[in-house]
Formats: C-alpha cells, sequence, structure tokens
C-alpha cells in the first residue's frame, strides 16, 4: 500500500487485467466480453487530486469504455493524429516509449480536440483505438478538502479494454498472415518478419482510405458460436480481404493465390478458429476469478468463529488460489494460442532450415541492445525492445511501456542472429559490415574487454 501511495505521488497507479485478478471485477469484464464476443480486458487507473497531467497525450491499441468509479477525472479527446506525418510512429502507442506527442504539438500533426469533459462517478466515456486523449485531475474537487488544500475524494476509474489489434482481428493482420502463410515476400509494406511492427512504415504512407480498410477490425459477432449469420461474416470478411490485399500490391496477393486459391479464406477461417479460443481462455479465467470469489465468501462464513480468535492461515492449497497463480494458467494457454497461430502461419513457407541451431536457442543465445524479443509480462509474452544489456535485461514493450531487470529466462529472442559467412563481418553473431571503420574499432575494443 505504500509503494501505492509513492507511485501516486507521481501519478497515475494503473492495475492492468485487474478484472482477471479481482473477483468482484470478474464479473463486470465477463460480462464486457459476452456483450462484445471478444476476449477483453479491465484496467484499473487511480490517480490523486490536483495531478495537472495524470495522464500525457497518448494513444492506445484498444477502444476503450471508461467507467468513472470515485471522484473526478479530466479528459481531452483528439481525433487521430496524420500518420503520413509520422510513419516511423505506431498509430496506436503514440506518446508512448520514446515517441513525443506532446499538447501543444496536437495541432502540428493534423489533430482537433474532439471532447473536453470532466467525468464524474458513474459517467461512461468511450474513446476509440488510435485517438489520442490526455487527463488531469485539477480543479476537480468535490469541496472535501485537507488542510494542504487538495481534496480528498482520490480519482478511480477502469476501462474496458475492446481487443482487437491485440489479437490479430484486423484486416492489416490477416493480409500479413496470408502472406506468410503462402511464402510471398511482403515487398509493398514489408511486414515479413515477426519483429516487424504492422502499424509503423509503409503502412501509415497508404491513401487514407486504403490505410483505414486494412486497419478496420473484424465485425462484432465474428466469434460468436458457428451459425448462418457467423458464416455469412466469414464469406463477407474474406472477400474483403481479398480484395483489400490486391489493392494494397496485385502482384503479392496473385502469388498468394498461386500458392491457394483459399488462401483468403483459409486465414479468415485460422484466425477466427484462434479468436474464439481466445474468447474461451478469457472466459474461463473470468470464471475461476468469480468462483474463487463466491468460495472465500463461504470460507469466510464457515470460520467467522474462528478467526475471532486468530486470523485464517495461509495453507497451501489457499497459496496456490491467489490470482498470482490462478491467473498464470490462463496466460501460458494465450502465450500457446498465439504461438499456434504464428506456426500456422509458416507451415507453408520455404526457406532454409533452422537445424543447426541449439534447442531452445530463443532463450539461450545472447541478446544485443536493439534486439527483438517476446519478453515475459505477469506470465503472457509481449512483443519488446532490448534497451539495456547486462546481469539482467530492460526493455520497452511494444506500447511504449518498460520493464526493468528481467532475466534472460523471460525474453524470447525472435529470431537467431546471422550466421557466421566465413569473410570475418559476423562477430559473436552481430553483423559488422555497415560499420564504419571508427564503429568496428569500438566494437572490437568492446568485445575484447567483454
Amino acid at each position: 500500500l505504500e509503494q501505492v501511495h509513492t507511485a501516486m505521488d507521481k501519478g497515475t497507479v494503473i492495475f492492468n487485467a485487474i478484472g482477471a485478478h479481482i473477483p468482484k471485477l470478474a464479473g463486470a469484464t465477463l460480462a464486457c466480453s459476452d456483450a462484445t464476443s471478444l476476449p477483453n480486458a479491465v484496467n484499473m487507473y487511480v490517480t490523486a487530486s490536483g495531478k495537472k497531467t495524470s495522464a500525457p497525450p497518448h494513444t492506445d491499441r484498444q477502444d476503450v469504455v471508461v467507467v468513472q468509479t470515485t471522484g473526478k477525472k479530466h479528459w481531452r479527446v483528439y481525433s487521430p493524429p496524420d500518420p503520413a506525418l509520422k510513419p516511423s510512429a505506431d498509430m496506436y502507442a503514440r506518446g508512448k516509449g520514446d515517441d513525443n506527442l506532446p499538447l501543444f504539438a496536437l495541432e502540428d500533426f493534423g489533430c482537433q480536440k474532439l471532447l473536453d469533459v470532466t467525468l464524474n462517478a458513474g459517467d461512461v466515456l468511450f474513446v476509440p483505438a488510435g485517438f489520442p486523449h490526455t487527463t488531469d485531475t485539477v480543479n476537480t474537487s468535490n469541496g472535501n478538502e485537507n488542510n494542504d488544500g487538495s481534496s480528498e475524494q482520490t480519482s478511480i476509474h477502469l476501462t474496458f479494454n475492446l481487443d482487437t489489434h491485440v489479437w490479430d482481428l484486423d484486416y492489416l493482420s490477416m493480409r500479413r498472415l496470408a502472406l506468410r502463410r503462402a511464402g510471398v515476400l511482403d515487398a509493398a509494406l514489408e511486414q515479413t518478419r515477426d519483429e516487424d511492427n504492422k502499424y509503423v512504415g509503409k503502412v501509415n504512407l497508404l491513401p487514407k482510405d486504403l490505410r483505414e480498410g486494412l486497419l478496420e477490425a473484424l465485425p462484432l459477432g465474428m466469434l460468436e458460436d458457428d451459425d448462418g449469420s457467423t458464416q455469412s461474416m466469414v464469406e463477407t470478411v474474406t472477400s474483403e480481404l481479398a480484395r483489400i490485399s490486391h489493392e494494397v500490391d496485385e502482384s503479392s496477393a496473385k502469388l498468394a493465390e498461386a500458392y491457394s486459391r483459399d488462401i483468403w479464406r483459409d486465414t479468415v477461417e485460422r484466425v477466427r478458429s484462434q479468436g474464439v479460443e481466445l474468447f474461451d481462455i478469457h472466459r474461463d479465467m473470468y470464471l475461476a476469478a468469480i468462483e474463487e470469489g463466491e468460495l472465500r465468501k463461504t470460507e469466510a462464513k464457515m470460520t467467522a468463529h474462528l478467526e475471532e480468535a486468530s486470523p485464517a492461515a495461509m495453507t497451501p492449497e489457499r497459496m496456490q488460489r491467489l490470482s498470482l497463480f490462478r491467473v498464470q494458467k490462463f496466460f501460458e494457454k494465450i502465450t500457446a494460442s498465439k504461438e499456434a497461430l504464428s506456426a500456422w502461419s509458416r507451415e507453408g513457407k520455404a526457406g532454409g532450415s533452422d537445424d543447426e541451431l541449439p534447442t531452445n536457442w530463443e532463450f539461450t543465445l545472447p541478446v544485443k541492445l536493439g534486439d527483438k524479443v517476446e519478453a515475459n509480462f505477469g506470465g503472457a509474452w509481449f512483443p519488446a525492445t532490448i534497451t539495456k544489456v547486462g546481469a539482467t535485461y530492460d526493455v520497452q514493450f511494444f506500447d511504449g511501456d518498460s520493464e526493468i531487470g528481467l532475466d534472460r529466462s523471460l525474453l524470447k529472442l525472435l529470431t537467431p542472429p546471422p550466421k557466421d559467412t566465413g569473410d570475418g563481418t559476423i562477430i559473436n553473431g552481430i553483423d559488422t559490415s555497415t560499420m564504419t571503420k571508427k564503429e568496428l574499432k569500438r566494437f572490437l575494443k568492446k568485445q575484447k574487454n567483454m
């Protein structure tokens, strides 16, 4: 609790995926998932009053439904920045990590203020993915003040995250999976490797209508039980995926169809299959939290007379039911599902073999600054970049968040280091062929001292 108060002094304390951990919130999270038929999550944000900036301008990868539960918070929401003005930036992670999106520069990026509102307890706000927003708790006092003039009431709100882009449920993701399945190089958007961020680069330079079509999420109901309406959606999405893929690049689309005339439909059905699997995993996770809450109530009634004398002991059985352990097994299933989809996309790809690589090379080969990896966070694996190398490792996640002091076992290397070509340009897995003489000299000195 002391750590939470210390963090609140600096800004906002964020509790990610809290709906999976807190039984009282699991029911609402499950209801959100069932209402949208999506594998959703709920976060909680706690901010002290009087904060000039509780969250600087940024964009998110998810559509979010904000529910203010306690206190007040001031929101300003803007239209999306023009991605063509900074194609190297992730349109769904602007203002995060190394990206700078200051309030005074929003208009320079083509943003217009859409909303300026203070949410009170019980108010609801919808913010679409990619729409910059900033929050504060200045001038939100409810009239009850401490001796120092600050409001007594802390702001708490929940965000119900409608996750589509996170789970590859958009046309851009499906196109990449289809081309990879067919073994076709994506020359148009240069999104071939696992570590390539789908939302940066040439995709941001496409005409607006085409870009927005690629980023469109699959229709709601796509992951519902297989019936006539669902199959009609599959046909519609398949036709749209084929159309938009041809519009992006006619050549790669034809090559994919040469591999299989059913490539678009196969991809849509495989993505839908994974989406249904992820939806079921999330439902089971929230149901497990609800069940744990009911079990705790029953135990409390049964042991109330005993706990008056002494608190109930933390038995091994109760320890295993803590959310830290309960949730992890579901995150492991989520990771396995993501890996299975990636493996499916590579089954038809022609190319070389990795037979010469050691077993578990992803977790054993050295990683260096700037390497693209997947990092374990709370039991699940997320794309990240190595930002510091030493006895432990620091990373920056795909959404701009950071984590420090990670063990090598918590990092999964996405591609093996370059193989030695025999010409001396590959040193300890690092390609030195593009280094200047000065850079090479500095590099060799560093290698010698290691």
